[in-house]
Order: C-alpha cells, then sequence, then structure tokens
C-alpha cells in the first residue's frame, strides 16, 4: 500500500498552525505532472479573510446547486414529454427510427432515476436545446 501525498499549506492571510487553528481545510487536487492525487491540509483562525471568502464561495456553490436541482424537477420532465410527442410525430420515418428509439430510451432510462451519473441538469439543458417549449426555436 502506498503512502498517500499529503501536503500542508500556510494560509497567507491568517498564519494558522494546528496549535492556534479554528477551522482545518483538506482539499484535494490532481498534480498535472504526474496525474497523481494529493490531499492539501490548510489551517485558518476564525477571522482569517480567505477562510470567509472560502466558506462564501462554498455556500454559493451549494444554492446553486440547489436551485438547478429545483429547475431540473419541473424542466425535465416537461423536456421529456415534448421528446415523447416528437418521437411520436416521426412514426414511419425509418431513416429516423433508431436515433428517435435510442435517445427516447436514454432520456426513459434518465427519467426513471434522476440521480444516476448524466446530470439532470444537463439533459434538460440539451432537451431544451432540441425539443424547445412551444413558441420557441431550437438553439441547438
Amino acid at each position: 500500500m502506498s503512502n498517500p501525498d499529503r501536503r500542508e499549506e500556510v494560509c497567507p492571510d491568517c498564519q494558522a498552525t494546528p496549535s492556534n487553528m479554528d477551522a482545518r481545510i483538506i482539499k484535494v487536487g490532481k498534480d498535472p505532472a504526474t496525474g497523481a492525487y494529493y490531499s492539501t491540509e490548510t489551517w485558518h483562525t476564525e477571522d482569517c479573510p480567505q477562510h470567509t471568502v472560502e466558506q462564501i464561495l462554498m455556500e454559493d456553490g451549494v444554492r446553486r446547486v440547489k436551485e438547478r436541482n429545483a429547475w431540473m424537477k419541473t424542466a425535465f420532465p416537461a423536456a421529456h414529454e415534448r421528446l415523447k410527442a416528437a418521437a411520436a410525430a416521426l412514426e414511419g420515418n425509418e431513416v429516423a427510427a433508431p436515433f428517435v428509439a435510442a435517445l427516447t430510451e436514454l432520456v426513459a432510462q434518465q427519467a426513471e432515476h434522476l440521480g444516476r451519473f448524466v446530470p439532470p441538469d444537463r439533459w434538460a439543458e440539451i432537451l431544451d436545446q432540441h425539443f424547445p417549449p412551444a413558441g420557441e426555436e431550437p438553439t441547438a
């Protein structure tokens, strides 16, 4: 078993150490030269400006993910219905049939479990591009 690559970083703002820290942040990175993963440990004091900025950015990221999830829960089913209607309109087109069948099956699989590998918000974006709401032009 190999030893993990652990790195320590001194915060340039608060100069915190393990003996005077209020917060410890551990991040994972990938070394571009070797491709190996490593962890970086940084300590901060409670009033550290860098730590405050990191907290704000993290909380903003969480908020944006929650907003995207809420949007996806309505946009995905609506786009899926538009896809099914568009696929039904193409019935009898032998050239398009395999593509339509594959796409509708992939989307149906995704619709069954919205927490799988393919992010649902990305699926909704793609479907909205190709199957926009009535009255809007495709963006793809």
